[in-house]
């Protein structure tokens, strides 16, 4: 019973809404089987994790939970019956915790009754609300579709003349259409970048061609997801990157922060693509200063904590930009803000991070040795930097215990994603051929350079070609 949907439906329920729910079942209208209302009783005393023994089928088949002794067979339906109570529920309250909700069914409820007074008053309280609406995102384009549809199924629509309320219902859908479309072509595109797949994006280049008509220009929403279609269509010209990313500062009161949060990691997202594809130093900045925006309004939290790898890629783009002074005040500002299971781990790894870049190979070293490593990636980037360390302060018997300690972990570790466990195999197996050569031996050095796999194939390429480098020149 415990790992029944019926249990993990109320799991999810707050305090607060467990009570309400209890009020629901109270409810002749809702509910008129008082054994319902009997067994949300006995569960509800083991709120909220309704983890206790006693919720066990066999104990509960031996409790009173019901006005008659239950079997398996009546327990079970019991069970259903009060799921499909929860649902019923959660679809009221949804309906009840929405003014507009309200007022557009009601609106519809009584265009069908035929009351026009009753409409009326209720016409007037939706477009009230609309204009009270905060944003003008796709979400209000479809609200405002609805009603418009609305307004215009209530009109005369037998007259011969022009129904002025066609065409206003009718643009609301071009609106929202447009709006909707260019929404999903960003997040299709994106993953295609991100992940190398392809979505079937139809109709894109009409889209793109009626959103840059004077008939959409003053629709922010339009305009911005139009603009960052455009920069994930053409990833070699930054202008489009430029023109999106501006769009978006300017319009950031007309989206809600989850959906602006989204926005900015798409561009946030192309900086990425555009560093480690094109190795692109501008784009650090930019990557820089727009995770400075989204710490500055509050968009980089999640439940009022920064996440860990948001912290970690905010301080490798620090360091990598060369502003260690901020990147110093950043650890310290923001550390009691990371989740408390990471916080401890992820600030000395940052640590290490931030003394490793100036140098600070003792202070680097002492920092990782105090990471206790139980996340897998945390434990790749440790031992990356580890690697780092033993190599350029030449502890050579280190640094190849080390290759082979994370050889062994790779090739055991089934967790670890696939692409990373070869980018971080290839890091590894050509540290040690680096290792290997004998300083001098510069044609051997070249010869290692020109057979580096490329970056997509191997993590820290970057630094490992410098290193070659160095060695060359000695």
């Amino acid at each position: 019973m415990i790992d029944s949907k019926l249990i993990e439906l109320l799991r999810s329920f707050s305090a607060r809404r467990l009570s309400h729910f209890g009020e629901f079942l109270q409810s002749p209208y809702f509910n008129k089987n008082r054994d319902c209302l009997l067994f949300f009783n006995y569960l509800q005393k083991y709120a909220p994790s309704f983890e206790h023994k006693d919720l066990s089928r066999e104990t509960i088949l031996k409790k009173p939970v019901s006005e008659k002794p239950l079997d398996e067979k009546a327990l079970a339906h019991l069970a259903s019956r009060l799921s499909a109570l929860a649902e019923k529920f959660l679809a009221v309250d949804a309906i009840l915790s929405d003014g507009w909700k309200q007022h557009l069914v009601l609106a519809q409820q009584f265009q069908e009754h035929h009351l026009p007074r009753h409409y009326r008053s209720a016409r007037a309280a939706l477009e009230k609300l609309l204009e009270a609406f905060p944003y003008r995102n796709t979400g209000y384009f479809r609200e405002r579709l609805l009603a418009e549809r609305l307004f215009y199924e209530h009109s005369d629509r037998n007259q011969r003349g022009f129904n002025e309320q066609l065409q206003v219902s009718a643009h609301a859908l071009d609106v929202y259409f447009i709006a909707e479309k260019l929404r999903y072509a960003c997040e299709m595109l994106n993953y295609e970048a991100v992940l190398n797949i392809h979505y079937d994006v139809a109709f894109l280049d009409e889209v793109l061609a009626w959103s840059a008509s004077d008939r959409y220009a003053t629709f922010g929403a339009v305009q911005v997801y139009r603009n960052l279609v455009l920069m994930l269509k053409n990833p070699d010209e930054p202008s489009f990157f430029e023109k999106a990313r501006s769009l978006t500062a300017t319009s950031e009161h007309i989206f809600q922060p989850q959906e602006l949060r989204q926005l900015y990691t798409l561009l946030l997202n192309y900086c990425t693509r555009r560093i480690n594809r094109h190795g692109d130093v501008r784009f650090l900045y930019e990557h820089l200063e727009i995770n400075k925006l989204l710490l500055k309004n509050g968009l980089i939290f999640e439940d009022g904590r920064i996440p860990p790898w948001d912290f970690t890629n905010i301080v490798t783009v620090g360091l990598k930009t060369d502003q260690t002074g901020w990147t110093w005040q950043f650890l310290h500002d923001y550390r009691d803000l990371l989740p408390a299971e990471y916080a401890d781990n992820v600030f000395r790894y940052n640590l290490a991070q931030y003394h490793y870049y100036l140098k600070n190979y003792d202070d680097a070293q002492r920092a990782l040795v105090q990471v206790e490593i139980s996340d897998v990636l945390l434990n790749v980037t440790v031992r990356s930097l580890l690697i780092k360390i033993y190599c350029e302060t030449g502890q050579t018997d280190l640094l190849f215990a080390c290759l082979e300690a994370t050889r062994i972990f790779l090739h055991r570790n089934q967790l670890l994603d696939p692409q990373i466990k070869k980018q971080m195999q290839k890091f590894v197996e050509y540290t040690a051929k680096l290792a290997k050569i004998i300083p001098g031996e510069r044609e051997r050095y070249r010869e290692l350079l020109e057979h580096l796999p490329p970056a997509r194939d191997m993590m820290h390429r970057e630094w490992l070609a410098g290193q070659i480098i160095k060695s060359t020149e000695r």
